[in-house]
């Protein structure tokens, strides 16, 4: 099994909650479960709410744990129980304390990712990749034919499209579909999540499942 199988269960989707959090997060979470979206991914500022998701949907959806930046912080996250770990950062060391929980490590320009794979990378977290437009998207992945690339950053729609065209296997979506513009610890409405959903929704799978 693949690391980005084992990670995400074939969804091309990943859905990031945000940074500050959210005082109730139950209901988002309810709709993205109706609406198909079954990776999520805590930042690791809000590690302490991960054995409650865990609680109420470990058996349901993937949880990860995303913005780690050390070889501590990849541990406390497996301590913690994540179904995978993210970082934007390759560093070796923390290979070793990600165990058998899959990692995802980072890089953005080609000699980053190269320097990932390089040092054992199984697959690679392109970030922020919503900062480099849409030229980049339609370029980075044919350099690495074959490896498993995954897009973060916040990708609107047609960004996460152009990601998975040009060859990326998966995208890790930051904010826009759970968060109104402004950010902050309110999420949007349930019937503003399904929306926002929906526009996803045609990207999620891939192509044979």
């Amino acid at each position: 099994m693949s690391v980005l199988e084992a990670a995400f269960r074939g969804q091309r989707v990943v859905v990031c909650f945000p940074p500050d959090g959210f005082a109730d997060w139950v209901p988002a979470a309810e709709v993205l479960l109706m609406e198909g979206f079954r990776t999520w991914q805590l930042p690791h500022s809000q590690l302490a709410l991960l054995p409650d998701v865990l609680s109420l949907y470990a058996r349901r959806a993937r949880v990860g744990v995303g913005h780690v930046v050390d070889a501590a912080g990849v541990r406390a996250a497996v301590e913690a129980g994540a179904h995978f770990v993210s970082a934007p950062v390759h560093l070796p060391e923390m290979v070793e304390a990600a165990g058998d929980v899959p990692l995802l490590t980072g890089g953005l320009t080609p000699q980053e990712i190269a320097a990932a794979l390089s040092a054992g990378a199984e697959a690679v977290q392109v970030t922020p990749a919503d900062v480099m437009g849409s030229g980049y998207a339609r370029s980075l992945p044919p350099l690495f034919p074959g490896v498993p690339l995954v897009a973060a950053g916040r990708l609107e729609r047609y960004q996460a499209e152009m990601w998975l065209q040009a060859g990326a296997a998966a995208v890790s979506v930051e904010g826009v579909i759970l968060q109104p513009e402004t950010g902050g610890k309110t999420p949007n409405e349930p019937s503003e999540v399904r929306r926002r959903c929906q526009g996803f929704v045609q990207l999620l799978a891939t192509p044979e499942s």
